[in-house]
């Protein structure tokens, strides 16, 4: 009975993810760059960076060589109160505006990004903001590619997709499949129009927006969020103003976490901001993967006492796998990443541990985020 009731969980969560997840990815067009339109559009980069030293120049670096009209865009970083050289490399760039947060914050607050990122908009001469983070590197057609979109279509928030570059090691493989999933979903929900969802490393919006739904004010105590939660406000006023850029030549590309550590801290932070969604419908959706993945963990685990069990969560990961890679393969092919498919099944029971523990630690306690106590 037990099986049964497991299985028939699987089929519906699944079932539904899958047709979900094909229709959105499919009516999400790919977003071709046109050489026919002239760029047209002024933007302001805004980056965060606190003790990037070791990334933050081949960031800069990537950003100045944008086929892209010098005198329409800038690049200002706010400078996190790095104790590195961090500010010392961002100097060297003469191009670039240095802000010191520092001079700004003169107490301890619980959102240090969002606050940078709007004494970053107060100062930008852009019609658009464009953000991205210290450890990312982007294409030389970024610019060009959110300019296309935006005179074609006039939008107002527009989410692009970001990558984990391919290195070796068992957590670079685990995190790029799990990211893969992660921006597929992410084209679905805003395709289908049915949840924000959005990463801050690849992320544009229209200043006189930003300024128009108050910035961050209501959500600005919440440690996460400054992407999501902020889309989550103007999806309100503009819902049909809002796009996923499905477009190989705006892929963001990250490292990644470089230790198991890191990378469980950084999923905590994301299922933090799970109970400050909006609609009851999407937050049910969440609770029911998570208890779905903590029953599958504990079939997993009695499977050691009773064979029967093990037998029930075997079928189970199967189904679960099944679906998943099928959900996967269309957004494996768009990042060009088909080859690692091929270590999703390996992977199932460390992703549903880590489900369990991020989503238990991100809604329960504190944690820690670049050295800092987060509520």
């Amino acid at each position: 009975m037990f099986g049964f009731i497991l299985f028939g969980i699987l089929c519906s969560i699944y079932g539904t993810l899958f047709v979900y997840y094909r229709y959105g990815w499919f009516k999400a067009e790919e977003a071709l760059l046109s050489n026919h339109l002239l760029p047209l559009t002024k933007f302001s980069i805004i980056i965060c960076a606190r003790n990037e030293e070791q990334s933050i120049s081949a960031c800069l670096s990537s950003i100045l060589k944008q086929n892209y009209p010098k005198d329409l865009y800038e690049v200002i970083v706010i400078n996190d109160h790095s104790s590195d050289k961090t500010a010392a490399i961002v100097k060297s760039f003469q191009s670039i505006k240095l802000i010191n947060l520092s001079d700004y914050v003169k107490h301890e607050i619980n959102s240090y990004k969002k606050y940078g990122i709007s004494i970053g908009v107060g100062v930008s001469n852009g019609e658009y903001i464009v953000t991205t983070d210290a450890d990312c590197e982007v294409p030389v057609n970024w610019l060009r590619s959110f300019d296309n979109v935006i005179q074609r279509k006039k939008l107002v928030f527009i989410t692009g997709p970001v990558s984990i570059k391919t290195q070796s090691g068992f957590l670079n493989k685990f995190e790029s499949i799990d990211f893969m999933m992660l921006q597929g979903i992410t084209v679905a929900a805003v395709a289908t129009g049915l949840h924000p969802m959005s990463n801050g490393a690849n992320l544009c919006y229209k200043k006189t927006v930003f300024e128009e739904v108050e910035g961050y004010q209501q959500i600005d105590e919440i440690a996460s969020g400054d992407d999501l939660l902020l889309m989550q406000k103007i999806k309100e006023i503009y819902p049909d103003k809002i796009q996923y850029l499905k477009s190989k030549d705006a892929i963001v590309t990250t490292s990644g976490a470089l230790t198991i550590k890191a990378f469980i801290r950084q999923r905590v932070r994301w299922a933090s901001k799970g109970k400050f969604y909006k609609g009851w419908g999407f937050r049910f959706i969440l609770l029911f993967v998570y208890f779905l993945n903590l029953l599958l963990l504990s079939v997993f685990v009695m499977g050691f006492f009773n064979a029967k069990y093990l037998e029930i969560f075997l079928i189970s990961i199967t189904i679960k796998s099944s679906v998943e890679l099928l959900v996967l393969y269309p957004a494996a092919i768009f990042f060009k990443k088909t080859r690692l498919l091929w270590y999703y099944i390996i992977f199932q029971p460390v992703h549903i541990f880590y489900m369990v523990v991020a989503g238990f630690f991100g809604n329960t306690s504190k944690y820690e985020w670049k050295a800092r106590q987060v509520r």
